[in-house]
């Protein structure tokens, strides 16, 4: 379908519609019917991202890299950030960087990347931009992440 991401909660209250009224199951947006098999997602998928749908393209870097395949990973990523900004993309290559996965280790471009990540929102990349400032001594700057990161929910 379109890959679109909704809250846990939308989704269910769309399942649960469907289902109290009979409905054959579709997707929340596009409203096609649900794929029946793990073909037709990668088929959908595929889809998506040949039309460059950041976040088909995203989803992909993370099955990748989950498989271990962490060069691919690394290519779908930088591609979604580079159409959308994406702070879920950015926060990734800010790992692979710092963990010297699927490119060289850079200290530079894995803070680089975290400071996208956080300033789009991710949680995580800014509570690591706590831990990295911390690190430096710089506890003030550090204890500004960290409450940034608290009100986001970490």
């Amino acid at each position: 379908c379109c890959s679109k991401v909704i809250c846990e909660g939308c989704d269910y209250a769309n399942q649960m519609r469907q289902q109290e009224a009979k409905l054959e199951q579709t997707c929340l947006f596009c409203r096609h019917p649900s794929p029946d098999t793990d073909a037709d997602v990668n088929r959908n998928r595929m889809k998506r991202i040949e039309a460059n749908d950041p976040a088909a393209i995203c989803m992909m870097g993370f099955i990748l890299s989950d498989e271990g395949d962490y060069q691919g990973a690394f290519d779908y990523f930088t591609k979604a950030a580079e159409l959308v900004n994406s702070a879920d993309a950015h926060y990734k290559l800010s790992l692979l960087y710092y963990e010297g996965k699927g490119v060289e280790k850079d200290t530079k471009k894995a803070i680089y990347h975290s400071e996208e990540a956080a300033i789009g929102g991710h949680l995580f990349a800014r509570h690591n931009l706590g831990c990295i400032e911390d690190n430096n001594g710089r506890k003030d700057r550090a204890v500004k992440h960290y409450i940034i990161a608290a009100s986001l929910g970490f």
